[in-house]
């Protein structure tokens, strides 16, 4: 991680396209920012950021609005198969002793 680079997750990964989503918390200019960016992989094998994403100061404001549309989202049950699929993902960790 870079030095300005405080978080990184990778949320989505297409394997036959070569890019992934990674969600990211990175500082700059004494400011805190939430990122999710879209990151291609390079001839050499590297995932490297590209200028498709989007940021957002990393105020808790901020923060719990982006979390309190998720959970709508979640609620009106338009990500259900997300829920069930990460449900059983929870489930499985659990049985391997993962968890």
């Amino acid at each position: 991680m870079s030095d300005n680079l405080h978080y990184e997750k990778l949320i989505y990964e297409n394997q036959d396209k070569f890019y992934q989503l990674k969600l990211t918390v990175s500082e700059f200019r004494e400011k805190y920012y939430v990122n999710i960016r879209k990151y291609f992989q390079s001839y050499e094998g590297d995932f490297v950021p590209s200028r498709e994403g989007v940021s957002m100061e990393a105020s808790m404001e901020n923060i719990y609005a982006l979390l309190d549309g998720l959970f709508d989202i979640v609620s009106q049950g338009e990500a259900h198969e997300i829920v069930e699929r990460y449900s059983q993902k929870l489930k499985n960790s659990d049985l391997l002793g993962d968890g």
